[in-house]
């Protein structure tokens, strides 16, 4: 008896984990420093722009990131460097789960397609990494494409 009390109680906790685990890393930013341009940051890192290096000004991907974080921001309520530093967090937490590469854009993109007000962004960043996960290709397009019927 006492086995399976304790099988239970393990499996408990890893699927607590499981489910909680992007809401946790929503949480708090840490210690991500994007400098005076988190849009533009954000772009750099998606392209794989080396450090000290940087995508023109007038790149497309800046354009559209500063605008997909205004619409993330507007929706929420909440602070353009704090939506960006956790769009950088959920990519790299996609990729160090999943195994897949996920870009900070392509996160920009979900926060600002399904943000409402009144919706927290831990339930968007939750409803992208798990369509994400289950999508057959684990794909940014699939899990849009899910999350947006």
């Amino acid at each position: 008896m006492k086995s399976r009390i304790s099988t239970f109680l393990s499996l408990v906790a890893c699927l607590t984990w499981f489910f909680a685990a992007p809401l946790a890393a929503q949480t708090d930013t840490g210690f991500i420093e994007l400098g005076d341009d988190p849009p533009r940051e954000l772009a750099n890192i998606s392209a794989g722009v080396p450090r000290g290096q940087e995508l023109p000004e007038n790149d497309p991907r800046i354009r559209q990131a500063r605008e997909w974080l205004r619409q993330a921001a507007t929706a929420t309520g909440q602070e353009e460097e704090w939506i960006a530093a956790n769009a950088l967090k959920l990519s790299r937490y996609i990729f160090t789960t999943q195994g897949v590469r996920a870009t900070p854009l392509e996160v920009l993109e979900a926060y600002a397609r399904l943000a409402a007000p009144g919706k927290p962004l831990s339930d968007v960043s939750n409803a992208y990494f798990q369509a994400r996960r289950q999508a057959p290709d684990h794909s940014h397009a699939a899990a849009m494409k899910a999350l947006i019927r």
